[in-house]
């Protein structure tokens, strides 16, 4: 495995960090200039800049981070960080992954080295090697990670024991690659497991009052960007309790309560509260409390424990989906896939399930149809090592989502149009984390099967 020190901007003590961590191992530096494509309005001709991506990895038991180049998965950089990552994340536009070191109250960031900017007239895409970032986040906790169009929204949990109160940050890919202190945060006032969503200049976020008994909040306010923090706006009135899990679509920011969902639509600036009541579907203590949004997609999929339900929150109800679970009885993986043309399910036995998303196209039918299933893994299950699971990324650019099988050390890349597993890379540690980088389709540009 190579070390490679970040391009262009090399820290003293990073590099110091590196030699002592890697003891004799060599440091290369690369100082590739970007390879530019100028692009007419939409019109994607990818002849130099890889159209399909990068991979973000960790591994269960060591404090590194390696990128491969897709589609062959070859390793361009492996950096160092100060703890074993506990997640990864894309920021909003793609281009840099969120290494998550949440009981250090940490989070780096590494430039995947693929982007695209928009000049007005045409379009650059850019490449060049990825390079460790000089920005970092330091709040206490750091721990829902929620991404919107060109902005990622952390929200930091706070510390009980120590009183710190939770905190929200809202970046752009700018913020991280200027290395900017001046993007807008928001402290509040007393610690929670809560979650936000950045909606422009507008905040979606949890609320929990200081003498509550559970540290999961039970209201939701709108706060509105001033500067490098937010004013609040108002707090919705409906109640969430024990609320958990979040998602936003074009329209709509939903939130996952112990009864329910509660609905939040934007028109304009204009945000209006509303509450889904669970189903009769819902027994003891189920409740949804995931959620999972895009903003090419009508509806929102809740999930609650094992069972998956379809949430359309313009008609403002919702319908247990049939996901023919087998023997699986926790779901590991999740997401829209393929433009939103496609939903999917990775659970703990291994299995990749595919339905197809319909929207509202198919009068008086499901959103969802049930399409395939896909056996990424038949290893023996009970190998598993500890604190490892099946792991899922979703690329952005075309069909393809990528699962990691710790039991086997693989790496896996399934085509979900065709529901057909296209390679396996055999890797040399056991993967933890993944996620995907790189220059998102844009929606008008999907293309055709």
């Amino acid at each position: 495995m190579r070390y490679l020190t970040p391009t262009r901007t090399v820290a003293v003590a990073v590099a110091a960090a590196l030699l002592a961590a890697c003891g004799d191992t060599t440091i290369n530096i690369n100082e590739q200039e970007p390879i530019v494509i100028e692009r007419p309005g939409h019109d994607h001709d990818h002849d130099k800049v890889n159209p399909v991506g990068r991979l973000v990895l960790t591994a269960i038991d060591n404090p590194f981070v390696q990128i491969l180049e897709l589609p062959a998965k070859t390793e361009l950089n492996t950096f160092m960080v100060s703890a074993t990552p506990s997640d990864l994340y894309a920021s909003g536009d793609y281009r840099y992954a969120a290494v998550v070191q949440r009981t250090q109250d940490l989070v780096n960031f590494i430039d995947g080295g693929l982007w695209q900017e928009d000049h007005v007239d045409h379009l650059h895409d850019y490449q060049e090697a990825p390079r460790f970032m000089p920005f970092q986040l330091t709040g206490v906790r750091p721990t829902h990670f929620q991404q919107a169009p060109g902005q990622l929204a952390v929200f930091f949990d706070g510390n009980a024991a120590t009183g710190a109160p939770a905190s929200v940050a809202v970046l752009t890919d700018a913020d991280i690659g200027e290395d900017r202190t001046d993007y807008p945060k928001l402290t509040l006032t007393t610690h929670q497991h809560g979650a936000a969503q950045a909606r422009g200049e507008f905040l979606v976020s949890t609320l929990r009052d200081v003498n509550s008994s559970t540290t999961l909040p039970s209201q939701v306010a709108l706060y509105k960007r001033h500067g490098d923090h937010f004013h609040q706006e108002q707090v919705f009135a409906e109640n969430c309790p024990n609320l958990h899990g979040s998602a936003q679509n074009h329209d709509f920011v939903a939130f996952g309560c112990s009864d329910g969902v509660l609905l939040i639509e934007q028109n304009g600036n204009t945000f209006t509260a509303s509450k889904l009541a669970n189903t009769a579907d819902f027994t003891g203590s189920l409740r949804i409390g995931t959620l999972v949004g895009d903003k090419e997609a009508e509806h929102f999929i809740g999930l609650a424990g094992a069972q998956v339900f379809a949430i359309d929150a313009e008609d403002v109800k919702m319908e247990k989906l049939d996901w023919q679970p087998g023997a699986a009885n926790a779901i590991w993986g999740y997401g829209f896939a393929d433009g939103a043309e496609k939903f999917v399910l990775l659970d703990n036995t291994g299995q990749l399930t595919i339905f197809n998303y319909h929207g509202h196209a198919h009068a008086g039918q499901s959103a969802f149809t049930y399409a395939a299933k896909v056996a990424v893994s038949n290893a023996d299950l009970s190998l598993l090592p500890a604190g490892a699971r099946f792991q899922l990324a979703i690329s952005a650019a075309d069909d393809k989502v990528y699962i990691t099988d710790p039991i086997r050390k693989e790496l896996i890349t399934v085509d979900v149009h065709d529901a057909e597993i296209k390679s396996r890379k055999q890797l040399n540690f056991t993967p933890h984390r993944i996620t995907w980088l790189g220059i998102a389709e844009p929606a008008d540009d999907h293309h055709d099967h």
